[in-house]
């Protein structure tokens, strides 16, 4: 009897055995699904597509704006490639120095345009690299409903298709490759070495992205976790000493209260995340207070539960997206100094760059959370039920407002025709003066 058992035992299904071949198969056929040309290609052109229609006038009517036209540009056509030691706001920008010099290879009323177009690359290579086969083990809808959510956020109108703001995508899409899944492809290797030197030679918040190589190459224990780590380490340390020493970034007060904390948090960035800031109006200036409050206290539960359950790489992005306004928080730029900063930040729409990432973190916390496999329901309903509302912000902050039209063309065919040793001003958003002079 015991024989015959065990013989029946032996030869009977393996319901965990059978799970461990369907996923696998599920997995293998992601891997074949996301890694076509022709898939990503319509997801490149789904996504320019969504990016276009939430404000054209980036392609249609490009100008120059902030520092693209104040400082990109302008020390690209003088310097050359000695801009890129030039530092500004206390730190290098091999990315958008790039971009610039490469912008110098097409005629001068099209600038604005090429930077805007590499804008809006940058923008959409994390949702390329999240749909590929090496997000498989995250199932493909919810990839594809995270990649929307995305791309339609509220509440970032300020990093939308501009290269001064490139840095935000592009550190997003840093961190994605850290995150991402190993590969033996060529291809990829390149693209990974690639996109973590220049991050870490474009943004202070490449030295929050080697801790994050760090954790996840002693998670892996594997060799091309390693090299990940040796490549930010470099351009980490150089963004270090720039900061250190260079002393051009400026140091205006910053006014950090818990008052103010209690609103950024709350309203800027779980509040907005889901509504959008354009419905802060909806309550009178400066308040009520409790809204900030209850905002603050829900949003924090929903990520400490995801830091305490959700996978290892979740809780690493949630780390690091809060560890970036952390270091935002620090030393904010987000006013004239005549005011404290921290009170800039409180103020809708202001300085949402610095929300973008935690935005993010919390966002995608929600979508872990509603899945079918996330214990208790209760919570999993209280999930579903938060992003029921962000349709409202979706709806409401779709279309960002045009800029306002100081008719570039113009001022570039002048520019164009103008003799060596013209200086030009050119007004361009928002509400500065640009200054080149023709060579």
């Amino acid at each position: 009897m015991t024989s015959r058992k065990r013989r029946n035992v032996k030869h009977a299904p393996q319901p965990h055995a059978a799970v461990t071949r369907a996923e696998v198969s599920g997995a293998s056929f992601l891997m074949r699904h996301d890694s076509g040309i022709g898939f990503q290609a319509i997801i490149f052109l789904m996504a320019f597509a969504i990016i276009f229609s939430r404000r054209p006038d980036a392609v249609l009517n490009a100008q120059f704006y902030a520092e693209d036209g104040m400082v990109w540009y302008p020390e690209a056509y003088r310097l050359g490639i000695h801009s890129f030691l030039i530092p500004v706001a206390g730190y290098l920008h091999a990315l958008i120095r790039t971009v610039a010099l490469f912008a110098l290879l097409f005629p001068f009323s099209l600038a604005p345009l090429v930077m805007n177009l590499c804008a809006i690359l940058v923008q959409i290579l994390p949702v390329n690299l999240f749909l590929s086969s090496r997000f498989s083990q995250i199932p493909l809808k919810l990839r594809l409903l995270g990649s929307f959510v995305y791309l339609v956020a509220p509440n970032c109108w300020e990093i939308h298709a501009n290269i001064t703001n490139v840095q935000w995508h592009l550190v997003l899409l840093a961190c994605l490759v850290l995150l991402a899944l190993p590969t033996d492809g060529i291809g990829w290797r390149i693209f990974d070495r690639t996109v973590l030197v220049l991050t870490s030679f474009s943004s202070p918040i490449a030295v929050l992205l080697v801790p994050v190589a760090a954790a996840l190459w002693w998670k892996r224990r594997q060799k091309w976790a390693a090299f990940s780590f040796v490549a930010l380490v470099p351009g980490a340390l150089v963004e270090v000493l720039v900061a250190l020493l260079s002393h051009t970034r400026s140091s205006d007060p910053i006014g950090a209260t818990f008052y103010r904390l209690v609103s950024i948090l709350g309203r800027q960035v779980f509040f907005s995340a889901l509504f959008g800031f354009t419905a802060q109006y909806w309550f009178v200036p400066g308040g009520p207070f409790f809204i900030d409050v209850i905002a603050t206290l829900v949003g924090l539960a929903v990520v400490l539960y995801a830091l305490r359950y959700a996978p290892f790489e979740l809780k690493v992005f949630i780390l690091f997206s809060f560890a970036v306004l952390t270091l935002g928080l620090a030393r904010p730029l987000a006013g004239a100094p005549n005011h404290p900063q921290w009170a800039w930040l409180c103020i809708p729409g202001r300085g949402n760059r610095y929300y973008f990432l935690p935005m993010l973190g919390f966002l995608a916390s929600l979508l872990w959370m509603a899945t079918p496999a996330t214990p208790p329901r209760g919570l999993r309903y209280f999930a579903v039920a938060l992003l029921l509302l962000l349709p409202v912000g979706i709806y409401r902050e779709w279309s960002h407002p045009p800029f306002d039209d100081y008719h570039f063309q113009q001022y570039a065919e002048q520019f164009e025709h103008a003799p060596a040793g013209t200086k030009i001003a050119i007004p361009i958003n928002p509400g500065m003066t640009m200054e080149i002079t023709k060579q």
